[in-house]
């Protein structure tokens, strides 16, 4: 019994050892139909899938078990935070490359753009607080995520 508990917490933690951030598609449906505000708010969402990557990469807990239990698994997990960055930083160039190209006429409803505004509001005044050293960086990151979610 107690062998196969042992099992177990191993498993467990080496399977959540492996966990690493998803790569974003640099081109999604949609993006020629959005608005200028839209757009800023998907560039803030590669930024922070940008953050989030570059956060895994390294020295973090998840990639020392990882690296403990099976070797190979750190290289997994750096190449893939490193493809993650990567996709990140390439969406974030198309949205730019979208958003000076475009002649930012709203798509959606005019109760959409006011969400979209108040999200581009509460996402600066989260800045601010970061900034000034109000919240660490994890709760920034935490809380520029859960605004983000709010839109999806």
């Amino acid at each position: 019994m107690l062998k196969n508990i042992t099992i177990l917490i191993v498993t467990v933690a080496f399977v959540s050892s492996c966990a690493t951030p998803k790569a974003i598609d640099i081109k999604q449906m949609g993006d020629e139909k959005m608005s200028c505000k839209e757009l800023i708010l998907a560039y803030e969402k590669a930024d922070l899938a940008s953050d989030l990557a570059h956060e895994e990469k390294g020295a973090t807990e998840e990639n020392i078990l990882s690296g403990l239990f099976f070797f190979p698994a750190y290289f997994v997990t750096f190449g893939t935070t490193t493809h993650a960055e990567y996709n990140a930083a390439s969406r974030k160039e198309h949205l730019l490359r979208l958003y000076n190209n475009k002649k930012c006429t709203e798509t959606r409803s005019q109760d959409h753009q006011k969400v979209v505004s108040q999200t581009l509001m509460d996402l600066e005044k989260v800045k601010e607080q970061y900034i000034r050293g109000v919240i660490t960086e994890e709760e920034y990151n935490f809380s520029r995520k859960q605004l983000l979610i709010l839109l999806d």
